[in-house]
């Protein structure tokens, strides 16, 4: 039975800290995932992604409710539109990992490419929401007029 993640009750300007911080930490653990399945250490490869999964999931959950909340209520769907689309990423992004976590299922260049498309996408993924949903929600919340 899988874990339900609530989202935390934070102050916006202290959860915003927080997900910068645990991205730095995910990436960290696709990093040595990546290190550990190039030399073949594969179970410390999969011990890596498994660390990283309820990181990877509370942050979800913050996310989607609090960030995107706050974005919707503030602007409507229709104004949080490409925030809504850079959320959408997290399904592949979590997908992707849990394919590079099965790692015994596969060959060595199917391996190398899952990971490479994960940490790929999860580089393009962090960026978006630091440069710009992050900005935008505090901007909002603070009730400050967004640049952009």
């Amino acid at each position: 039975m899988q874990t339900r993640y609530a989202p935390r009750k934070l102050d916006i300007e202290v959860l915003v800290r927080t997900l910068v911080a645990e991205h730095r930490v995910m990436k960290d653990g696709l990093r040595r995932a990546r290190e550990s399945a190039r030399v073949g250490e594969f179970d410390a490869a999969s011990t890596a992604l498994k660390e990283v999964d309820p990181v990877f999931r509370q942050h979800i959950a913050d996310e989607e409710a609090t960030v995107l909340g706050l974005l919707i209520r503030s602007v409507g769907a229709k104004g949080a539109e490409a925030e809504i689309l850079v959320f959408r990423q997290h399904r592949p992004i979590y997908e992707l990992m849990q394919r590079v976590a099965e790692l015994a299922k596969l060959s060595p260049a199917e391996l190398m490419k899952s990971q490479a498309d994960l940490e790929s996408l999860f580089e393009k993924h962090t960026l978006a929401e630091e440069e710009a949903v992050f900005p935008k929600a505090l901007a909002l919340n603070s009730g400050q007029p967004r640049g952009g």
